[in-house]
């Protein structure tokens, strides 16, 4: 994993009423900041429903919440967009994520039925919502008995998509988006594929901490109060999907209609990344099936996500 070699200025775009649009990602969308490579972004971003739920709210309350937002397509906050001077499409942009702090409230939220996507939507069908007081000193909060430790990152980060539609912040894709990886906490580098000149990032969707599926539909939801990033690209790149990498992992996605679609495309990812880093095709292909782990990112926002995660190996 790099660092950017330039290092920048460093900007602010807290999240507020002229920085936050709720439910909708439009291509086209001014940009709410200028940056160039190299720059870092100190932001914050707003819980779902432009910051509407809080301790107080009852699973009754979210149909006047809603009505507020006619315009959405989703309940997500986004922050942005950004605009990074020098990004072109074939480019890639690689945020690194620095600091992630989330609020002191969150909230886990089943969707009743139709509308709830939770893998057990049947067992669970009537709607619900659980509070959590997130401990930011300690990193843990409680569940019951369960003490369970925080590990803060944001569901969205993408680039504006390559059609002029606009569209749900709930359904990822090759530009990101709600992707819901639990990997992208502080000390990840994501890079994304750019399709539009300034690659116009946004970010939003904070979960205190999550499981890989996120099978009830939600996470620990809550807003950001601090979130660092640094900016960098990887000119003609020509990435189709997400990546991230750690110190000591690279981390594909895939995104499709069935986990076999989602799969696929993390894979092949993942083997024309390690081609890249001098292996043969059937080689990578091997150490696929015999050191990666292929991991269901989620499962409940309409096109489902896998990612397969490789460790660095020794030479």
């Amino acid at each position: 994993m790099t660092s950017a070699e330039v290092v920048g200025k460093i900007h602010e775009l807290p999240a507020t009423e002229a920085t936050v649009t709720v439910g909708r990602i439009d291509p086209n969308a001014p940009p709410a900041l200028w940056i160039d490579p190299g720059d870092e972004v100190v932001l914050s971003t707003w819980a779902h429903w432009g910051n509407r739920v809080t301790p107080l709210t009852q699973i009754g309350d979210f149909a006047a919440i809603k009505a507020g937002f006619p315009q959405a397509l989703g309940p997500h906050s986004l922050t942005g967009p950004i605009h990074v001077r020098g990004a072109n499409p074939g480019d890639g942009l690689v945020v690194e994520i620095l600091e992630v702090i989330p609020a002191a409230h969150g909230f886990n939220l089943v969707v009743e039925n139709p509308r709830g996507r939770g893998v057990l939507r049947e067992r669970f069908g009537q709607g619900m919502i659980r509070h959590f007081e997130l401990d930011r000193e300690s990193m843990s909060t409680t569940l019951g008995p369960v003490r369970i430790p925080l590990k803060p990152f944001l569901g969205i980060m993408g680039v504006a998509p390559e059609s002029d539609e606009v569209i749900s912040t709930v359904e990822p894709g090759p530009f990101g988006g709600n992707m819901d990886l639990s990997a992208l906490v502080a000390g990840t580098q994501l890079t994304l594929p750019v399709f539009r000149e300034g690659a116009g990032f946004f970010c939003g969707d904070a979960h205190a901490v999550q499981g890989d599926g996120e099978v009830n539909q939600t996470a620990i939801e809550t807003a950001a109060e601090h979130v660092r990033l640094r900016f960098s690209l990887v000119p003609g790149a020509g990435l189709s999907t997400p990546r991230a990498e750690t110190a000591t992992e690279f981390i594909s996605t895939g995104f499709g209609q069935t986990l076999e679609v989602a799969a696929h495309d993390a894979v092949n990812d993942m083997v024309n990344w390690l081609v890249t880093e001098g292996l043969e095709e059937s080689e990578a292909y091997s150490l696929c099936s015999i050191a990666a782990d292929v991991r269901v990112t989620q499962m409940v926002n309409g096109v489902v996500g896998v990612h397969t995660v490789m460790r660095k190996l020794t030479r």
